[in-house]
């Protein structure tokens, strides 16, 4: 049996992170020739098409995608072995992608990056915050966050923490219409529609006693981020529905007030989401394990 060529993992890893071969080339620091070639004896070893070329892109077909993972798991184990033997312990290298939403991402995760990579220089990191729910085998992230609820998927989640959703507005709107004694009187409140929700405008509240009561809000301001919401409600534009934790501060202060506080909304959770790899990188433990410790402090 012919053995494999397991140098071709790294040229095919190189290709699909870089999203071109011209890219690859140029982060390997050879022809692009040699990494073309490489990738047809790759194909032609293991008698399946990896990537469908096109003269601006390439795109990873059902097999490569599958793949994509197997040879990204065993080229960063190898790139740790080679580093744990040059350091003479295994200490985090490497790139770390990691997605977060914005509301979490600014209060909590982006400090944790700054902590972690000053504790580990080998890490070269790469935060996206955004609202939008990437996969993280699709988009390539080591690590997921979610706030919210998960949807059923092959990747393996954590739960860190819990979070209850609240109704909040500034002081100034309360004086103005006055302070609502049931979740139906929201409805006459103007209310800061969050788009990026599935059903944003649709609430159902629980009482302390077990009552229910359905609310359809009417939106006077939409956004797509939870901290244009909060700033627009923190100003008295309108009501919305935030995490307690990224409300905390400002009901702490004063600048918002909860709303309707005998009556609760579905509890949500914070979660890590990873592609489901049996290799998790040392970066990747290492960082989780920090962030997590992190939000137990900070949520406590």
């Amino acid at each position: 049996m012919k053995k494999s060529n397991l140098n071709r993992l790294e040229y095919f890893v190189a290709i699909v992170e870089e999203g071109t071969i011209t890219a690859a080339a140029e982060r390997m620091r050879i022809s692009k020739a040699v990494v073309s070639k490489q990738l047809q004896l790759l194909e032609e070893e293991l008698g399946a098409t990896l990537v469908v070329r096109n003269s601006r892109h390439l795109n990873l077909t059902e097999v490569g995608q599958s793949f994509y993972e197997a040879a990204r798991a065993s080229v960063a184990q190898a790139e740790e072995a080679f580093e744990a033997v040059r350091q003479g312990r295994n200490e985090p290298t490497g790139n770390l992608r990691i997605t977060a939403p914005l509301d979490m991402g600014v209060t909590y995760i982006s400090p944790v990056v700054a902590e972690f990579r000053i504790a580990y220089p080998a890490v070269t990191i790469d935060l996206t915050l955004s609202d939008t729910r990437f996969d993280p085998v699709e988009a390539r992230f080591d690590i997921a966050y979610r706030v919210g609820w998960l949807a059923d998927s092959a990747n393996v989640a954590r739960k860190l923490a819990g979070f209850q959703q609240i109704v909040v507005a500034s002081p100034r709107l309360v004086e103005q219409f006055g302070r609502p004694e049931h979740p139906e009187d929201l409805a006459r409140l103007p209310f800061v529609e969050h788009r990026a929700l599935p059903n944003p405008l649709h609430w159902q509240f629980e009482s302390t006693s077990g009552e229910t009561s359905g609310v359809q809000m009417t939106p006077a301001l939409r956004a797509d981020v939870t901290p244009a919401i909060k700033a627009m409600v923190v100003e008295g534009a309108g009501i919305s529905i935030l995490p307690d934790f990224f409300a905390k501060r400002e009901i702490d202060n004063g600048t918002l007030v909860r709303l309707v506080p005998d009556w609760s909304l579905p509890a949500g959770g914070i979660y890590a989401v990873y592609p489901p790899t049996q290799f998790r990188s040392a970066a990747t433990k290492r960082f989780a394990d920090l962030l997590a410790e992190r939000l137990r402090k900070n949520l406590a």
